[in-house]
């Protein structure tokens, strides 16, 4: 067990590193394993994996107690409780009823959190909130691994100037966009909603980027374990193609929200959910 954390460290530390800062990694005979910025960094990054404290006891000698054995991080996702900047507001709601205040506090702590990566469908840089992208890259890597499945990273965080070049694009009718809301009234502004997108051939032969449009998931069954998944690593559907009274915003499988807790994804998701109506009783 204790090469498994050995091997567990070091991938967290890469981790760090592909975020764009420096991080001390520490356990504790709890399991709790724990990813803080050098001094001079003003977030911590605290990742808890709830391994069972007996599984990382050691004693000397031959008839010490055999540890349970762990192969892959991503073989065992239900370990994963909670990745998270503290102080951050991960079920944030933001839409015409509820603007995104560019000025307010999320947004300012927001940009020293953003990590930078690339659109896989063109290669555009791209951004993601840091803990967002985190628990991504463990989804990622748990469908390639296990299921076999390369799903991408499309769209993530947008300014406003990004929004209104999109309302363009869409005004303009010369792109696939189907819709664009206004600057401030758009979700991606909080680094927390992604477009993903699925590299799949439906006759083996070509291969395409595929978004999970109704149309196409209900009837694969390669986004059906996508969306099986989700939950599991704090990831909800974000517009349900039943909820778009509540929500404003036509179903849109292929977005997908992090809001910060497994618990959490796991009420919306197997209750059939909005963000919306979670947030909105008490009874889920």
């Amino acid at each position: 067990m204790r090469r498994y954390l050995s091997i567990l460290l070091i991938f967290l530390m890469f981790s760090a590193m592909l975020a764009g800062c420096s991080y001390t990694v520490t356990t504790d005979d709890d399991g709790n394993i724990n990813v803080n910025p050098v001094p001079g960094e003003k977030q911590n990054l605290n990742i808890n994996l709830n391994l069972p404290s007996d599984s990382i006891k050691t004693s000397d000698g031959d008839n010490a107690a055999e540890a349970p054995k762990y192969e892959s991080i991503y073989k065992t996702p239900h370990d994963v409780d909670e990745i998270t900047i503290p102080g951050r507001d991960y079920l944030i709601v933001v839409n015409k009823d509820n603007p995104y205040d560019f000025d307010g506090d999320y947004n300012k702590d927001l940009q020293k959190d953003l990590v930078f990566t690339v659109n896989a469908v063109d290669g555009d840089v791209m951004a993601v909130e840091k803990a967002t992208f985190l628990a991504f890259t463990m989804l990622q890597r748990d469908l390639r691994e296990n299921d076999g499945i390369n799903l991408q990273l499309y769209d993530g965080y947008r300014t406003a100037e990004d929004q209104k070049f999109l309302q363009e694009l869409y005004a303009s009718g010369d792109s696939n966009i189907t819709w664009a809301n206004d600057p401030g009234n758009s979700e991606h502004h909080t680094g927390l909603l992604l477009d993903v997108v699925m590299w799949f051939s439906e006759d083996g032969e070509n291969y395409e980027w595929y978004s999970a449009s109704p149309e196409r998931w209900e009837k694969i069954d390669e986004f059906k374990t996508v969306f099986g998944k989700l939950a599991d690593y704090g990831f909800i559907v974000r517009y349900p193609e039943d909820k778009a009274d509540i929500t404003g915003i036509e179903g849109k499988s292929f977005e997908i929200r992090f809001v910060g807790s497994k618990e959490i994804a796991h009420k919306i998701m197997d209750n059939g959910i909005c963000l919306e109506e979670y947030l909105a009783g008490d009874e889920y």
